[in-house]
């Protein structure tokens, strides 16, 4: 369908790069299973088949006997990823100098209640 066309995901992953997988499975008990890690991971692409689906394996090269569909993939970012230290940059320039970390977000009238 057309009205969906702009949901479909665009960014397509190379062989070699690794990829974290949505676990599916908590989506339907999700209150149960609030603190499990809702991706699962990391793992290297294998290939793309014409079909859009990405084969993956384990970082021991053991491949997954299926392929796994493009919106459940995601890329892993590592520690030292550019994109990672940009936003440590952003994050360090909202606040800068040192702040009270026990007042920060207190109002007078709920500090003084408490």
């Amino acid at each position: 369908m057309k009205r969906y066309h702009h949901r479909i995901q665009k960014e397509s992953y190379e062989p070699g790069e690794l990829v974290l997988v949505r676990n599916t499975r908590l989506e339907d008990h999700l209150t149960r299973f609030k603190t499990r890690p809702r991706y699962l991971g990391p793992y290297e692409v294998v290939r793309r088949t014409p079909n859009g689906t990405y084969v993956i394996k384990e970082l021991d090269g053991a491949v997954h006997s299926d392929p796994y569909a493009a919106f459940r993939i995601i890329k892993y970012l590592t520690r030292n990823d550019p994109l990672l230290e940009f936003q440590e940059e952003l994050d360090t320039d909202e606040f800068p100098g040192d702040v009270d970390s026990e007042n920060f977000f207190m109002d007078e009238s709920f500090a003084e209640e408490n």
